[in-house]
């Protein structure tokens, strides 16, 4: 199966597949090399057999005038009268020796006094005297300004037909090499929009195929936030409804029923209580839209010291209260980040907040690292729970997550928490701890260069 998809290549194709401008390179520097063959093979043949087909025809031409003037010759037996004007009547030239060599008859045209390119043709006639004379006849097809006109037009010509097969074969190249790709993934764009069809990714290598394929990216990022909607309203649904449906129940019964004054009071106390579950529903749904649109909250100058006093103030001596450690170390306290430590301080309320609902540890220590490695500083958040299993690592940052199957919780802490790094230009991910536990890593940029 593999070689079956295994596609041709061919030595330096990788080189040319890599990026659009090498193939614009490639494509001038084939026009270029076509264009000199082309020169080579074709327009100049052209023009040498047109030179050639104009010569033989005006020779051949001059041939014909050589017989007639040696016919005219013939019959006047040698006289030369009205030769002359014969010959000028048809623009000759012509010149008659004897047997010696000596001239006994030249006649040029008055209208040659001009450079002009001469076809000459000689033809030998024995006199019924038997005299021989040799005759030499010359035309003048083209003057200088003719044949510069002539050539000129049969290479406009010429040229315009070269012009147009490179013009042809420079589109077509650049028609399969960067048009067409575009034109099909402008379809596939096109099919998505109409009919939701998910692009295939493409084994381009250059900007076309990253195009396509950062396509490709998109429209999954895009299915997830679907989906992640459609679990949002589901999960609204479902963890509204429950406790509504307790309200509506128990206010049914006290309109409807004639109640004692301890049911009457239960009642009212069941209406409170699942009043109090929804609000707090909703109101972590605020945080979390809160955490998500906080492109306007104030952010302010802090030391990375300052942040771990803040955390232990914050919250060791409540967790010491409830049987939980908190340990914070910080190696780099002279970092500085920019933050707001209103939303920094929810960040680590969530963090808390999910490993004493989730880790699963009997007495629960939480260790928090902050150290600097670049202009970066690195948030880690521990604890000594059951940890996450692996499949789960990437989906307990989703909104509404929960490994609570009775759905007792919506599943946005981590989320929130992802928002609010993400709201701090830096990002978040989760691996489980060697001796055991979950680590929750948030690495933000350093502010004012590199300290220690």
């Amino acid at each position: 199966m593999d070689t079956e998809r295994r596609k041709l290549r061919f030595p330096g194709v990788g080189w040319l597949s890599a990026k659009l401008t090498r193939k614009m390179i490639f494509i001038l520097v084939a026009a270029a090399v076509l264009g000199w063959l082309l020169s080579i093979s074709w327009f100049l043949s052209y023009l040498g057999r047109f030179v050639g087909e104009s010569y033989d025809q005006v020779l051949e031409e001059t041939r014909d005038e050589a017989g007639q003037v040696a016919s005219f010759l013939e019959g006047s037996q040698g006289g030369f009268e009205g030769l002359e004007e014969y010959l000028e009547e048809r623009e000759l030239g012509c010149a008659v020796r004897d047997e010696a060599g000596e001239v006994l008859f030249r006649f040029m045209p008055r209208e040659w006094g001009d450079a002009q390119i001469t076809v000459p043709c000689r033809t030998d006639l024995t006199l019924r005297s038997g005299e021989r004379l040799s005759i030499y006849v010359e035309s003048a097809p083209l003057s200088r300004q003719d044949l510069s006109e002539l050539v000129a037009k049969k290479a406009f010509a010429g040229l315009l037909l070269f012009n147009l097969t490179l013009l042809l074969l420079a589109g077509v190249l650049l028609y399969l090499l960067i048009v067409s790709p575009i034109v099909r993934l402008r379809r596939t764009m096109r099919e998505y929009s109409e009919k939701g069809t998910l692009p295939p990714r493409s084994d381009r290598m250059d900007e076309v195929g990253k195009l396509q394929n950062t396509f490709a990216d998109l429209t999954g990022v895009l299915r997830a936030k679907e989906q992640s909607e459609r679990r949002l309203i589901a999960s609204i649904s479902h963890d509204i409804k429950t406790p509504l449906t307790s309200v509506l129940g128990c206010s049914e019964r006290l309109l409807s029923a004639q109640l004692t004054p301890e049911k009457e009071e239960r009642y009212l106390q069941n209406i409170h209580d699942k009043g109090l579950a929804i609000k707090s529903i909703v109101d972590e749904f605020d945080d979390y839209l809160d955490a998500g649109l906080r492109d306007g909250a104030p952010m302010e100058l802090i030391s990375v010291q300052a942040l771990c006093d803040g955390l232990v103030r914050e919250y060791r001596e409540e967790l010491e209260d409830t049987g939980v450690s908190l340990t914070v170390r910080c190696t780099c306290p002279n970092a500085e980040l920019i933050c707001n430590w209103a939303h920094m301080r929810r960040y680590f309320g969530n963090l808390i907040g999910n490993s004493i609902q989730h880790s699963g540890a009997e007495k629960l220590r939480l260790e928090v690292l902050v150290r600097q490695e670049g202009r970066e500083v690195v948030l880690e958040f521990g604890d000594n729970g059951t940890g996450v299993p692996e499949e789960l690592l990437q989906q307990i940052f989703e909104p509404l997550y929960t490994s609570d199957r009775g759905r007792k919780v919506s599943g946005l802490g981590l989320a929130i928490c992802r928002s609010i790094i993400r709201a701090h230009g830096g990002t978040m991910s989760a691996e489980n701890r060697p001796q055991g536990g979950l680590l929750v890593r948030a690495v933000l940029p350093c502010a004012g260069g590199e300290r220690s």
